[in-house]
């Protein structure tokens, strides 16, 4: 899907967010490119990225640390290769990570995750003034974490803006909003490529070009996705519901198949996957 982002707007916004709090935020797409900043650096990161191959191992940082929020599907706290600490919290619509919002650089409170030692280890091997290094450290903003988790409430509302302001939305045919939205509303059947054929008037090969072109996918993958992204739903808000009704719930006629599926996509079973949801949930 091709979405659409008012760079402008949201600059802004997040250069707001930056005046008010002291913390740097970028905007990064699905593909890793920035689409807005405020600014992109503090001074201490300007200063490391005065050499290439600090460049180097700042972007290859970054693209470790998208991908594991891509996994996690949510926010990710870490320590950049020169121990400065970041966040990132991956921008999802309909189970899709479509951006990813950055936020740093500061020191931690408890020194998790940013560390002197670390910077002064970085300075030396990059050739750095290690004096200077250090004395921009102890600028960057310190961070409890009572003040991590109102940013990261802050951070939630600023990205839902995003959508109820029309600041990112995606470009599609309205073909293709009424498909996807039968889908959800039957997604607790079995849903038959020949059935949407008849609901919207499309031959097998127009369909199957609609969901490539708009949805980059088949359209019996994207069926399936669609239901495991609701089963995944049910298993963390409706924990009454045992797993065979998760799955009767998302259309799947065979509870075994189910298990098969969402085991091969996630990497886990919906039993294990409730599991860890309640243990996140316990521990925040």
């Amino acid at each position: 899907m091709n979405y659409i982002f008012n760079r402008e707007k949201i600059t802004e916004l997040i250069s707001d967010f930056y005046i008010s709090t002291g913390i740097a935020v970028t905007l990064y797409d699905s593909s890793f490119d920035i689409v807005a900043t405020s600014p992109i650096y503090s001074d201490c990161c300007a200063c490391i990225r005065t050499k290439q191959v600090c460049v180097d191992n700042c972007n290859r940082s970054n693209l470790i640390h998208f991908k594991e929020a891509t996994n996690s599907t949510s926010t990710i706290f870490y320590a950049c290769h020169a121990g400065l600490m970041e966040t990132i919290t991956p921008i999802i619509y309909d189970g899709t990570v479509i951006a990813y919002m950055q936020t740093g650089q500061f020191r931690d409170e408890d020194h998790v995750y940013s560390s002197s030692k670390k910077l002064a280890e970085a300075a030396k091997v990059y050739g750095l003034s290690e004096k200077k290094l250090l004395k921009l450290y102890e600028k960057l903003p310190v961070i409890s974490k009572t003040k991590l988790r109102a940013q990261l409430n802050i951070m939630d509302v600023i990205i839902k803006s995003f959508w109820e302001n029309g600041l990112i939305y995606c470009n599609r045919s309205m073909l293709s909003v009424k498909i996807e939205q039968y889908i959800i509303e039957h997604i607790s059947e079995k849903i038959y490529i020949s059935q949407l054929c008849d609901k919207f008037f499309l031959s097998k090969n127009s369909l199957y070009r609609l969901f490539k072109d708009e949805f980059n996918t088949t359209a019996n993958e994207f069926i399936l996705q669609k239901k495991l992204n609701y089963a995944q739903e049910l298993l963390k808000t409706q924990a009454h519901l045992d797993i065979t009704k998760v799955s009767a719930a998302c259309g799947f006629s065979d509870y075994n198949y189910f298990i098969r599926i969402f085991k091969k996509r996630l990497g886990i079973t919906p039993l294990q996957f409730r599991k860890t949801v309640g243990t996140a949930s316990e521990e925040q």
